[in-house]
C-alpha cells in the first residue's frame, strides 16, 4: 500500500511538472506569434513609409515649381501693368497733340496739303494712329488679365499642394508612431521572453510545491488510516508530508518556514519529543541505526551539515536549501554520515 501511494505521489508531481512546461511553451509560442506579427506589420509600414516619402518628395518638387512660376507671374504681371500704364499715357499724349486744337489742326492740314487726297491721307493717318493705340492698349489689358488669371490659378495650386503636404505629414507622423511601436515589440522580445521564463518557472515551482503539499497530505492520511502503522516513527513521517511545499527559511522552525533541523525538531515536538535545534546536536543524539537498509520511517538521516526525515523506500522529506521548499527527495542526495532514531 505504501509503495502504491508513493507512486501515486510521484505521478502527480510529474503531471504537474509537465503541465508547467506545456503552459510555458504556450506562453513562448504566443509571444513569438506577437513578435512575428509585429515584424510583418513593421515591414508593411516601412513599405508604406517609402511610398509616402516619395509622394512627399514629389509634392515638394511641385511646390517649388509653383512657387517659381508665381514669382515669375508676379514679375510678368507687374511688367504688363507698367507697360499698359505707359501705353495709356503715350496715347493720351498723342491725342492731346492731335486733337487739342482741332480747328487749327484741320486748317493747317488744309493749307499745307497739296490736294484733297493729301488731306484725306493725313486724316486717315491720324485715325490709324488712334486705332493702333487703342488696339495695343486692349491687347495689353488682355495680357494683364491672362497673367492675373494664371497667378490666381497658381495660388489655388499652391493652396492645394499645402493641404496635400499637411495630409502627407500627418500620415508620416502616424506611420512613425506605428513603426516605433512595432520596433519596440521586436526589440523587447528577448527581455519579454526572459520575464515569461522567470514567471513560468516561479509559477511551476509554486504549483509543484502546492501539488506536493496536497499529495503529501493525502498520502499522510492514507498512511495513517490505511497502513495500520501506529508507531511513533511512522506518525512523524506521516506528519512530514503535511508540510511539503513550505518555504525554506534560515533559522525557521514553524510552518511559516523551516530550515533542515528546524523542520525535524518541529515534527518530533508535535509528539512531545524534544530534539536539539541544531544539525550537529541531532547527529549526536538518539539511537544509532547501522545502515539505510535498517532505517524506518521517522528516522533522521544525517548528512554533513544537513538532516532529513526518512519516509521509507529510499526517500526522505527535508527542508532543502535557501530559495527552495520542503520536498521529497532521494536518500542519496549526499553521503550519509549517520542515521538516528528517537523512539
Amino acid at each position: 500500500m505504501k509503495k502504491k501511494v508513493v507512486r501515486t505521489l510521484l505521478a502527480v508531481l510529474l503531471v504537474t511538472a509537465m503541465t508547467g512546461i506545456t503552459v510555458f511553451a504556450d506562453d513562448v509560442n504566443t509571444l513569438t506569434k506577437q513578435k512575428d506579427q509585429a515584424q510583418t506589420e513593421l515591414d508593411t509600414l516601412q513599405n508604406q513609409l517609402a511610398v509616402l516619402l516619395s509622394q512627399m518628395n514629389d509634392v515638394e518638387g511641385k511646390m517649388a515649381d509653383v512657387s517659381a512660376s508665381m514669382d515669375q507671374a508676379t514679375i510678368d504681371l507687374q511688367t504688363a501693368q507698367d507697360t499698359q500704364k505707359q501705353q495709356y499715357q503715350d496715347m493720351k499724349l498723342r491725342i492731346k497733340y492731335m486733337y487739342e486744337d482741332q480747328e487749327a489742326s484741320i486748317m493747317e492740314t488744309l493749307l499745307t496739303s497739296d490736294s484733297m487726297s493729301d488731306v484725306l491721307n493725313k486724316a486717315e493717318y491720324m485715325q490709324k494712329v488712334y486705332d493702333y493705340d487703342r488696339q495695343k492698349l486692349d491687347e495689353m489689358a488682355v495680357t494683364s488679365k491672362t497673367i492675373a488669371d494664371k497667378k490666381e490659378q497658381l495660388t489655388q495650386e499652391q493652396s492645394d499642394l499645402n493641404s496635400l503636404q499637411a495630409d502627407l505629414s500627418n500620415k508620416q507622423s502616424v506611420l512613425y508612431t506605428s513603426i516605433d511601436k512595432n520596433s519596440k515589440i521586436i526589440a523587447d522580445f528577448p527581455s519579454v521572453v526572459a520575464k515569461a521564463v522567470e514567471a513560468a518557472s516561479k509559477k511551476r515551482i509554486e504549483e509543484e510545491a502546492a501539488a506536493q503539499k496536497a499529495a503529501g497530505e493525502a498520502v499522510a492520511a492514507s498512511m495513517m488510516f490505511a497502513s495500520g502503522d501506529s508507531s511513533l516513527g511512522q506518525s512523524v513521517a506521516s506528519l512530514a508530508y503535511k508540510y511539503i511545499g513550505t518555504r525554506y527559511v534560515s533559522g525557521g522552525s514553524d510552518p511559516s518556514g523551516f530550515d533542515c533541523s528546524g523542520f525535524t525538531s518541529f515534527l518530533y515536538r508535535q509528539f512531545g519529543i524534544s530534539l536539539s535545534r541544531t544539525t550537529g546536536g541531532q547527529t549526536g543524539a538518539g539511537n544509532r541505526v547501522a545502515s539505510i537498509s535498517q532505517a524506518l520511517p521517522g528516522d533522521i538521516i544525517c548528512y554533513a551539515g544537513h538532516v532529513a526525515i526518512y519516509i521509507g523506500n529510499g526517500q526522505i522529506i527535508h527542508a532543502s536549501v535557501p530559495g527552495d521548499y520542503v520536498k521529497i527527495a532521494s536518500v542519496n542526495i549526499m553521503s550519509i554520515v549517520s542515521i538516528r532514531r528517537f523512539w
